[in-house]
Order: structure tokens, then C-alpha cells, then sequence
């Protein structure tokens, strides 16, 4: 009896699906984003499935006939110039500042130059001579959904954090800036606000859905309008009416909790692989050779010491001057004179989840990427967390909850608290702590990479499942009801703020 509820269980993941030629458009500039869709195009390649891919960041696939790659090679410098998160906690800029002064300006350019790429014009005049029967692209820069109707194909959008309010409302979910933390920027935690950080979160929402994402929306239906012809104004009119599946780069255990809709599945720790030797002998030599353990430091690729700042820098070397143990420091470059305590090693490049993985590893200093927390969790790493920006907050909010993390300020801190903080976070409790945190993240019925194939192929044999199937709404309809409620609520305000004015005036006068 007990064989055949697994085979129950299991069968549907062996469903076999004929070979399908499958558009991956991933645009969104940064290394660690690109992690997730590497993952789910290198399964996509094990099924024997057909890939031709645009990505900022191209991949080593071996020798897969099955793949084409083609480079945005013009986005990352693009962004290099509008996007530095170290340079927006130095400046402490307001989240309205980072949104309209550099990412509207970022996404534009790069959406432009994306459109213009020579492979994609000729894909979009010569549409007959291509047949796709899906389309995979990220949602964050997504100017792309009218290929869909040229191809005449589903969308599957990929997230790899929690996605936007906006995607969530297209696709059915619950969108309550009340209840969750719905932007990025905020490190509020789903359900657990005060009323202060609810009418933080209302604001910001109102915020974003008025100026950002009505600038965002009407920057890609102009992209799509010059590129497409009269096809663009379908954008305007109904642009979500072939989106069949979200995938989003969450984990309940991590604390990713809303009412999802079918069509929304959570691949949280997807990108995560079992760790390869570390190649580099002195590197290896170094961890080996750390009797005390090893803390591994790395906020960034673009991490320096004239971005992070010299007296920083000092404050980290006094820190690790305190410790018994050895460091890894990556750090892209180091000013000279700058100087380094015995027991750190300054490398400019890390293989990190490898060597995360490596027995002597204690503590991770990082800037709180979900995708590295991710790593560090499956590798049992204590972290302390110095979040710049965007989802980093949010991140080493949840993992200080659970008792995993402690957050600190890259702009209020100096070498004794984060002596004193790695102190405590090399406690037994705190490995104790995320030992059964990755118990949780990995207690499921069906891996990552199975629920991943599985809906990824069912979007394939059952084509024409799009969002409105699950009552989902266009973003229109989603951006009239929110309109309306933000609307009310702040009638409602200026009415009571009013009323209460006359009255005083009355009462004074009387």
C-alpha cells in the first residue's frame, strides 16, 4: 500500500512532454538575478528541450545543441550607470529618489537598446520564420510580453525574489499593502506590521502604483508601439491576457506567505547545487588550514574601498582585528597603505557557495541578497547582514526573526559592536537555529526542480491556460481598484482632517 501512494503521488512529474522550442528573455543586469534562470534553463536542457536564449549574462551549457544564446551586451554598463546600491545607502537616498531618478531612467535605456539588439528585429520581422510554443522572461524588465502574440504562445514570468504588486495582481493574488510588505524597499515582514509601517506601506504603494509604475507601463507600451506598429497598442488595451504561469524565487519557510493562485508556484533554493571542490589550491589551503573557522565577508561584486568608504573599511579590519579567526575578505580592490590584519585574505573573486560549504566556515558577512541567503541556509551559515538596498532589508529582517541573522547598518556602525557581534553570532544556538531552518525550506512533497519542470511543461501541453482562466485581472482593472481605494482612503482623511479644523474654529469662536 505504502509503494503505491508514492507512485500517486509522483506519477504526475513523470508525464512525459514532446520536445517543445522554448524563448528565454532574461534582461535584468545583475549576476545573482541571473542564477535562477541559469537554473531553470540548464533542466529545461536535461528534458531535451529546444532554448534560445537573451540574457545579460551568458552561460556555459557544454556542448548542448539545443541552445542559441544571444548577449544584451549593452544593459549591464547601462545600469553600471544609473543603479549603485552601495552608492544609494552612502547618499541614504529615499526610496522615491532611487525609483525615479535612476531605475526609470536605467529600465528605459536598457529596454531600448534590448529592442534594437539585431537578433531581436529579426526575430520580430521575421516572425513566421520562428516557432516557440513558450516564452520564459523575467518580470521585472519585462517590455517583451507582445512577442507572445507574434508567436502566438504563453508567458511564463519568473521571478527571483518575490515579485512586484503589479505581476501579483496579473496573475489573480492577493495584493494588500496592509497585510504584506508589498514593495521591496520596505523591510516590513507579511502580517506582522504596526500602523505606522501600514500607512508607510499604503503610501509608498499609492506612490508606486501612480508615478513609477504608470512611467514604467507607458515607457514599454512606447517601446512596443515603435517596434511592433499598430500590434503595440495591444499592450495598452489588454497585455496580460497570455500570461499562464509565474514562478517566483520563494520559500514559505523563509517567510514568502500569501494566498497564491494556481498558476503561481514558489522554486525557492532552485538555484541552490550540491558544492564543487574548490579549485583554488591556495584558497583551499587557506580554509583548510583555519583551526579556529573561517568568517567569509562579501558585499557585492562592485564592493571597494572607495564605495564602501575608507573609514568603513578601517572599521571592518579593527573588527576582524578582535577575532581569532581567519577572514575572506572579497573585495574588489583595497586602497594602498590600507592595513590588513594577519588573519585576512583579501580575494577579488569567490566561488561562494562552495565555500560556504567548506567545514570551516562559521559566519557570513553579506549584504543580504536573497539568493546568497539562500545558499548560506542549505550550507548552515550564521549571518550578519548589512542590507543596501531593495529586498535586503526585508531579507536580514525575516532571518533575525528566525533567529538566523543579525542586521546592522553599513552607515551607524564601527569595529567593537561588529567584534561584538561576531561574538555572538559563532554561538552554538545560532547554527542550531538555521539547522532547522533548512529542514523546513527543504520539507516538501516535490523538489523545487520537479514542481519547476512539471507546471514549466504544463504550460507547454495546455497552451491556452492564460491568467484570466483564474479570474486574474488585466492592468487596468488591477490599477482602477487600487486607484479607487487610495483615492477613498485619502478623501476620507482630508474629510476627517477638515471637519475636525471647523469644528475647532467653531468652538473657539462660540
Amino acid at each position: 500500500m505504502k509503494f503505491v501512494q508514492i507512485i500517486a503521488i509522483f506519477c504526475p512529474i513523470l508525464v512525459a512532454v514532446e520536445t517543445a522550442n522554448i524563448l528565454g528573455i532574461f534582461p535584468y543586469p545583475y549576476f545573482s538575478h541571473q542564477k535562477i534562470h541559469h537554473a531553470i534553463m540548464k533542466i529545461l536542457i536535461e528534458r531535451g528541450h529546444n532554448l534560445t536564449i537573451f540574457t545579460t549574462h551568458p552561460q556555459d551549457y557544454g556542448d548542448s545543441p539545443n541552445v542559441t544564446q544571444h548577449i544584451f551586451a549593452e544593459t549591464v554598463d547601462i545600469h553600471l550607470k544609473y543603479t549603485d546600491m552601495l552608492m544609494y545607502k552612502q547618499k541614504k537616498l529615499h526610496w522615491s529618489q532611487i525609483l525615479m531618478q535612476y531605475e526609470i531612467k536605467a529600465f528605459y535605456e536598457s529596454g531600448k537598446k534590448e529592442m534594437e539588439h539585431p537578433e531581436m528585429q529579426r526575430m520580430i520581422r521575421n516572425s513566421e520564420d520562428y516557432n516557440f510554443d513558450l516564452i520564459i522572461t523575467e518580470c521585472i524588465m519585462c517590455p517583451f510580453l507582445l512577442l507572445a502574440e507574434v508567436f502566438d504562445c504563453p508567458i511564463a514570468m519568473v521571478a527571483s525574489s518575490d515579485a512586484p504588486a503589479m505581476i501579483h495582481g496579473m496573475f489573480g493574488n492577493d495584493v494588500n499593502p496592509l497585510k504584506y510588505s508589498e514593495s521591496l524597499a520596505l523591510p516590513y515582514i507579511h502580517g506582522t506590521m504596526s500602523i505606522f509601517e501600514q500607512i508607510n506601506s499604503l503610501i509608498f504603494q499609492a506612490f508606486y502604483e501612480l508615478i513609477f509604475n504608470s512611467a514604467f507601463f507607458y515607457n514599454n507600451a512606447a517601446l512596443n508601439i515603435e517596434h511592433f506598429g499598430h500590434l503595440g497598442w495591444k499592450i495598452v488595451k489588454s497585455p496580460t491576457d497570455r500570461l499562464s504561469l509565474l514562478l517566483t524565487n520563494t520559500n514559505q519557510a523563509f517567510g514568502h506567505i500569501r494566498p497564491l493562485m494556481p498558476n503561481t508556484i514558489q522554486i525557492g533554493y532552485l538555484h541552490v547545487e550540491k558544492p564543487k571542490e574548490i579549485a583554488d589550491l591556495e584558497l583551499k589551503k587557506f580554509l583548510d588550514n583555519s583551526e579556529n573557522g573561517v568568517i567569509v565577508m562579501a558585499l557585492g561584486s562592485r564592493a571597494d574601498t572607495r564605495s564602501l568608504g575608507v573609514d568603513n573599511v578601517k572599521q571592518f579590519m579593527a573588527a576582524f582585528n578582535q577575532t581569532n579567526m581567519n577572514v575572506i575578505w572579497k573585495l574588489h580592490e583595497i586602497e594602498e597603505g590600507l592595513e590588513v590584519p594577519h588573519n585576512v585574505e583579501i580575494v577579488s573573486w569567490l566561488p561562494l557557495a562552495d565555500v560556504l560549504a567548506h567545514p570551516n566556515v562559521k559566519l557570513l558577512i553579506f549584504h543580504g541578497g536573497l539568493l546568497t541567503s539562500y545558499e548560506a541556509i542549505d550550507r548552515e551559515v550564521p549571518m550578519i547582514v548589512f542590507p543596501l538596498a531593495y529586498d535586503q532589508f526585508m531579507n536580514a529582517r525575516l532571518m533575525a526573526k528566525n533567529g538566523i541573522a543579525l542586521e546592522m547598518d553599513l552607515n551607524d556602525f564601527d569595529g567593537l559592536r561588529l567584534g561584538s557581534a561576531i561574538k555572538e553570532m559563532t554561538k552554538q544556538k545560532y547554527t542550531e537555529n538555521i539547522v532547522k531552518m533548512r529542514a523546513l525550506a527543504y520539507n516538501q512533497p516535490i523538489s523545487s526542480k520537479d514542481l519547476t519542470i512539471w507546471h514549466i511543461e504544463n504550460a507547454v501541453r495546455n497552451r491556452f491556460i492564460y491568467a484570466q482562466d483564474f479570474g486574474c485581472m488585466s492592468i487596468w482593472e488591477s490599477r482602477s481598484m487600487h486607484l479607487t481605494v487610495y483615492v477613498v482612503v485619502f478623501v476620507g482623511s482630508l474629510y476627517i482632517l477638515v471637519r475636525k479644523r471647523i469644528l475647532k474654529v467653531h468652538e473657539n469662536s462660540v
